[in-house]
């Protein structure tokens, strides 16, 4: 590696204060915000999170009395530490997700909440979050649940510098994202040439789709992969990449072992049943080897050789994206990347920054 490697982060998790959030909302959603605020609730009330923020064991960045990990404790963030997030990590530019987005994915009434909250979350980001002088960018939350509010949204919005992409979460959609009803949304965005980036969520033991595990260590093994694989699946299946050929595809924060495991499985479904998959003209693994994928949590306390194998096996170094997931107490610093001898000095810089800047622009 040189001193002049660029270091992009495509997932540094941010929760803003709900007051400050507050602020960007219409009525009656900017009431009823502030009021939750002021009694302390970590989330609005039109998002069903038993619990509040504990349980996602995130919150203000705090590297005096955790200097050892930079770690983080429940509570809201400022705006003003993402640069030091930035300083703590080494990076030169980062890709920001607002914690909140990941809950909205579980919303599946028939109401406005979700395109509410999205809409006032980008402006949001939009005035107090995105610095693109200073290497903060984020990708527009998406209302999956209206499908014409999206398109909405990334006409409104998709212009605006800063904004790099589309977030779909993994956790909660239904029909899964490959449904014709989600096409438009994806028109809209391949259109203003964003990235459809696919954040995986559903990994706590009330939320994931099972109940009666009793550890947070099964669900957390299980949830993101289920998650990113079920989406996958139908991404591939349902022809997105046929329909949408200039669309860039994304999923981040699943590790990399899933992606050969999808790609093997595939293949082997689709060799048997061509006619239910009438829109591929190749097999799913040759569309999956086109798709990106963030690296966190890269799975190395295996063989490195298994390693090496599995980046080969999914299109190899240019496919991977360097993300942190920082600051979840799981987080992968840059040197996970740095520190992989098979890499050459070449596939560290694409995956640390380079393969960020050809799809985000960043």
């Amino acid at each position: 590696m040189t001193e002049a490697t660029r270091v992009v982060d495509c997932d540094v998790h941010f929760r803003a204060p709900l007051e400050a959030v507050a602020k960007h909302f219409d009525e009656p959603w900017k009431t009823r915000m502030e009021r939750d605020a002021g009694e302390g609730y970590a989330f609005p009330t039109f998002f069903p999170t038993p619990g509040g923020g504990d349980r996602f064991n995130f919150g203000r960045v705090n590297r005096r009395s955790q200097p050892e990990m930079g770690a983080s404790y429940p509570g809201p963030m400022d705006p003003e530490e993402i640069p030091e997030m930035m300083e703590f990590l080494g990076v030169d530019a980062c890709l920001v997700l607002e914690h909140m987005m990941l809950i909205s994915g579980g919303i599946d009434a028939d109401d406005d909440r979700q395109q509410t909250y999205t809409r006032g979350l980008t402006r949001y980001l939009l005035e107090e979050v995105v610095d693109p002088d200073a290497g903060q960018y984020t990708a527009l939350p998406i209302p999956v649940s209206d499908p014409e509010a999206a398109v909405e949204l990334i006409d409104d919005y998709g212009d605006e510098d800063g904004i790099v992409g589309i977030y779909l979460i993994t956790g909660g959609p239904e029909p899964p994202l490959g449904n014709h009803r989600y096409e438009p949304m994806y028109e809209a965005a391949e259109r203003k040439g964003l990235p459809a980036v696919f954040h995986t969520a559903g990994s706590g033991l009330d939320e994931y789709h099972v109940k009666g595990y009793e550890k947070f260590i099964s669900t957390h093994t299980l949830g993101f992969l289920n998650n990113n694989m079920s989406q996958a699946t139908s991404v591939v299946v349902q022809g997105i990449p046929e329909k949408f050929p200039d669309l860039d595809i994304a999923f981040l924060e699943a590790g990399i072992f899933w992606v050969g495991l999808m790609m093997s499985r595939l293949d082997t479904e689709y060799l048997k049943r061509p006619s239910e998959a009438a829109h591929l003209t190749r097999r799913p693994s040759e569309y999956m080897k086109e798709f990106y994928y963030g690296t966190q949590p890269l799975e190395t306390d295996v063989e490195p050789r298994y390693v090496e194998t599995m980046i080969e096996m999914i299109g190899g170094a240019d496919r991977l994206l360097y993300a942190s997931d920082f600051p979840h107490w799981d987080f992968d610093r840059p040197s996970i990347i740095e520190d992989r001898p098979f890499l050459t000095a070449a596939e560290k810089a694409k995956i640390l920054g380079g393969n960020a800047g050809a799809v985000f622009g960043i």
